[in-house]
């Protein structure tokens, strides 16, 4: 028959087992955080990213998902293992929480890393898929319409960029700009390209503005949360401990 030792203080059975109570459900509410934050984000840039070249920024959205998911279905292992002093089940869970650690540290590092590069990257690469897959490309000619209805811009510069697009090639309209870049969007409203009508500022910078801001907040989230997982990880590794010693007794 096995017994156990009952003590008091902070390294008792009990209080480790509060503690781990406590954490598993801020571990696990800090899931659904990341599911929120990634479900949020792959709907956001769903729309932009047609108009970007690295791939970093959809890996590091389905990295938050993944770890969204890993850490909700974790939480369970911790709570069973904790409720039931399985150590098995302690063990797997300190083993899965460096694991998280290690990849949410992965998604801050990414997210902060393409964050300084983003403004190089759309300088380079949006003048360039405005100019030549605007009305060519059905995936871009939407982004580009949505990106300057939401960000009221027109153009990757300015307006005037539009002159000497494929599409005014194409459609003949050299001194006209798309309809999305319309204040009161309306067809064939931009055949009438006066900057009374239209928008005048360009969509670089307001794009680069929206995508460095979701790129913080995904960075910043990833890298202090991953602290949280270092507490779950001694705590659960105390906690097994004790119970290995407390049976032994």
């Amino acid at each position: 028959m096995k017994n156990r030792r009952e003590d008091d203080g902070c390294c008792s059975r009990m209080f480790l087992k509060s503690i781990m109570i406590v954490f598993n459900t801020f571990f696990w509410l800090s899931g659904v955080a990341f599911l929120l934050i990634g479900m949020g984000s792959l709907l956001l840039r769903h729309r932009y990213i047609s108009l970007m070249d690295s791939p970093l920024f959809p890996i590091t959205t389905y990295l938050f998902l993944g770890i969204g998911g890993l850490i909700v279905l974790t939480g369970g292992i911790g709570c069973l293992g904790t409720l039931r002093e399985v150590r098995c089940c302690l063990l797997f869970y300190a083993f899965i929480l460096m694991a998280i650690f290690l990849l949410e540290t992965c998604v801050g590092a990414l997210a902060y890393f393409y964050e300084s590069a983003i403004h190089e990257e759309l300088t380079r690469n949006l003048n360039q898929t405005m100019s030549e897959k605007y009305f060519v490309d059905k995936a871009v000619t939407r982004a580009v319409d949505d990106m300057q209805t939401d960000f009221s811009c027109c153009g990757p510069n300015h307006y005037t960029n539009w002159t000497n697009s494929k599409w005014a090639r194409m459609t003949n309209l050299s001194q006209a700009v798309p309809d999305s870049c319309c204040i009161s969007p309306e067809i064939d409203c931009g055949l009438h390209s006066h900057p009374s009508n239209i928008y005048t500022g360009g969509c670089i910078e307001e794009l680069e503005h929206f995508v460095r801001l979701h790129l913080i907040l995904i960075g910043g989230v990833a890298i202090g949360l991953s602290i949280l997982q270092l507490f779950g990880f001694c705590f659960s590794c105390c906690l097994s401990k004790k119970v290995k010693e407390e049976r032994l007794v």
